[in-house]
């Protein structure tokens, strides 16, 4: 769960939601593609800059996945942190479930078996022959051997391992290191982090695990094809985006395109209406939460920091842009 937990908020919620997919298929240690390039320290990311009056928030953006063996410091923004009043955290979310740990133990082989097929189907069966072809190269090209004939992974979860394992493979990470170093350099001067943290109660756990197991073998599919195309087609773009963001060069990280698939598997999620229910909860929770902390670190201190998904920051209608509709002074890396 936790190395979900740095991901970008859809992405955190369908971990809490499918509990789930806890098991990690072992790795081989040789690589396949070209090794990462940037390993080593860095200077780190750009930063943005929004005030108002005199009082000023810095935002770095968060990118992964970035090299498993890259560390990062960055002299500017230790400055920064270093003068702060707080540092804004991440959004995080704990989820609970009623009847506490012993109900939750007693869910655990129902849990186990949404990793399959509930149709008792092999992936094989489960998949156009198409795409199973392309699914069966790949893991041969990612895990070193042939697949499991009798592999009975349902699509969606099969989607994610090989995802993982093509990362790993590739010399990539999905921690997320600016977190870490965040954490590391507010401790160091002694600024205080200020979490947000949403707790969610799961009043009917069967019910979502009989939505889990309910989603659509079509959706899944999808789901599997569009990590297909991006273990395809982005491997080496990853490479060149954590290379730009390593140096702060945001024009390069402009102009590469970027297509997350995890945003179709999230709609096969959101068809399930327990599921939609809690997800669309949770969101409009930390959308309104947002506006308020973001006011109370432009009054309460001179200089604050936090860090955003360098996605969001891109986005002509995202993050950045609610900023300035709100009225704040909006400067952007140069």
């Amino acid at each position: 769960v936790q190395k979900w937990m740095a991901m970008k908020l859809p992405l955190r919620l369908i971990v809490v939601l499918l509990i789930l997919h806890a098991a990690q298929l072992q790795a081989q240690q040789d690589d396949v593609l070209d090794e990462v390039l940037v390993t080593g320290e860095q200077p780190g990311p750009a930063m943005w800059k929004v005030s108002q009056g005199d009082h000023t928030l810095w935002i770095v953006g968060t990118l992964t996945p970035l090299p498993g063996k890259m560390t990062w410091r960055s002299k500017q923004v230790e400055s920064v942190i270093g003068r702060s009043g707080e540092v804004l955290g991440g959004y995080s979310v704990d989820g609970k479930i009623k009847g506490g740990k012993f109900a939750a133990l007693r869910l655990i082989p129902s849990v186990m078996r949404l990793r399959h097929n509930a149709d008792g189907a092999t992936l094989r069966e489960a998949l156009p022959p198409e795409v199973h072809a392309r699914w069966h190269a790949l893991h041969v090209r990612y895990f070193g051997h042939a697949p499991d004939a009798d592999d009975r992974t349902r699509p969606m979860y099969a989607a994610d391992l090989l995802y993982q394992q093509a990362l790993k493979r590739s010399g990539l990470s999905m921690e997320n290191v600016v977190t870490s170093t965040v954490q590391k350099l507010a401790k160091r001067h002694k600024v205080k982090i200020r979490e947000r943290k949403f707790d969610v109660m799961f009043d009917d756990p069967k019910g979502m695990i009989a939505d889990i197991a309910a989603i659509s073998r079509e959706r899944e599919v999808q789901c599997l094809v569009a990590t297909l195309d991006r273990i395809d087609n982005d491997v080496p773009n990853m490479k060149r985006r954590a290379q730009a963001w390593a140096v702060g060069d945001i024009a390069t990280l402009r102009a590469l395109p970027y297509v997350n698939q995890q945003r179709t598997c999230l709609q096969a999620i959101m068809d399930r209406p327990k599921l939609r229910t809690l997800i669309e909860a949770q969101e409009a929770k930390m959308r309104a939460d947002r506006p308020g902390i973001v006011a109370y670190m432009l009054l309460a201190h001179e200089t604050s920091f936090t860090t955003l998904p360098l996605e969001e920051l891109l986005k002509p209608d995202g993050e950045l842009a609610r900023f300035l509709a709100a009225g704040y002074t909006v400067e952007e890396p140069q």
